[in-house]
């Protein structure tokens, strides 16, 4: 046997050879052929990265860590419980604004009543709308002014709270393009959860004092009398820790600082992505080029037109 006859074994006639087979080097040479458009596609898209970062706001984050209180209140609960279905009544409520815990600070965070509050008292609108205020006259430059619901959106969208469970903490974190001003609206946050929680256990206090008092002054009992007179005085002291304590409910393990250096954009991360995206898309327009290039050269209107149909080029 021939080696021309082995050689039509290896390849029967019914497999004939793929023309459009494409290896590596065609590959290569088409890149080298549009490295020009290529070169040119990524140091536009590299320019335009770099003047789009240098123009966006520096962000900086201020941050600060909270722990709750452990408070003792067992207690309370077990002599409020000793007194039978009316102290059972009152230790239910025993602890409503005294030591707090991490889904609670949470939702004190978030509660639009707070956040409000805090514009309010401290003038808010004007720095969180900077743009849209004219410091000269005083007065809003859009016809609508912002209003607090606004003004909490804004709020809501700067603060960061991440609980951490496994360590017992709260991590807050508060993003402005002023530095000093993310450390002074952190801090607004804090001292306002405290003052929140403060009042709101005041008023607990009282009410749960008052409904004590009114039972002491109807009881006959001494053992029963003696055992309210010790509550009510848990109480009283209770509501003195309230009103001294600079912040109520928990403690302030780091607190906000002026952060240094900006958070974000991160400028070097933007530009290098770009760079990266903006290569692969010229390397995809130049196979692109050479396909459609190859279908001219061919003369194969049928799939040139179809290719012109479905990208949108027909009848422009």
């Amino acid at each position: 046997m021939t080696n021309h006859e082995s050689r039509q074994q290896q390849y029967p006639e019914n497999y004939p050879p793929c023309e459009d087979e494409i290896n590596l080097l065609d590959m290569f040479i088409v890149l080298l052929k549009h490295k020009w458009m290529i070169f040119f596609l990524v140091f536009i898209a590299g320019v335009a990265a770099v003047v789009a970062s240098l123009l966006m706001t520096n962000i900086y984050r201020s941050e600060c860590t909270i722990a709750p209180i452990e408070q003792e209140k067992a207690s309370l609960s077990s002599r409020l419980s000793a007194l039978g279905g009316f102290g059972a009544m009152v230790a239910s409520q025993v602890g409503i604004g005294g030591a707090g815990s991490l889904e609670k600070f949470e939702v004190v965070l978030k509660s639009r009543e707070m956040t409000n509050d805090l514009v309010e008292k401290h003038k808010l609108m004007q720095v969180i709308f900077k743009d849209s205020w004219d410091e000269k006259t005083k007065t809003w430059k859009t016809e609508e002014p912002p209003t607090l619901q606004d003004a909490y959106k804004s709020m809501q969208g700067m603060l960061e709270i991440k609980p951490d469970k496994k360590n017992g903490v709260l991590k807050l974190g508060f993003l402005f393009p002023d530095p000093a001003l993310a450390q002074k609206l952190l801090s607004y946050y804090v001292a306002g959860m405290s003052e929140f929680l403060r009042q709101q256990s005041l008023e607990n206090v009282a009410t749960q004092s008052k409904a004590l008092q009114e039972q002491l002054i109807t009881t006959t009992d001494p053992l029963l009398r003696t055992k309210l007179a010790e509550i009510i005085a848990q109480y009283v002291e209770k509501e003195t820790l309230a009103k001294v304590q600079r912040y109520y409910g928990f403690n302030i393990i780091d607190p906000p600082f002026v952060p240094e250096k900006r958070f974000k954009p991160s400028r070097a991360q933007i530009c290098i992505l770009s760079v990266i995206v903006a290569f692969f898309m010229a390397i995809f327009l130049a196979f692109i080029r050479e396909y459609v290039g190859n279908l001219k050269k061919n003369e194969d209107p049928e799939r040139l037109e179809n290719l012109k149909k479905y990208m949108g080029l027909r009848n422009r």
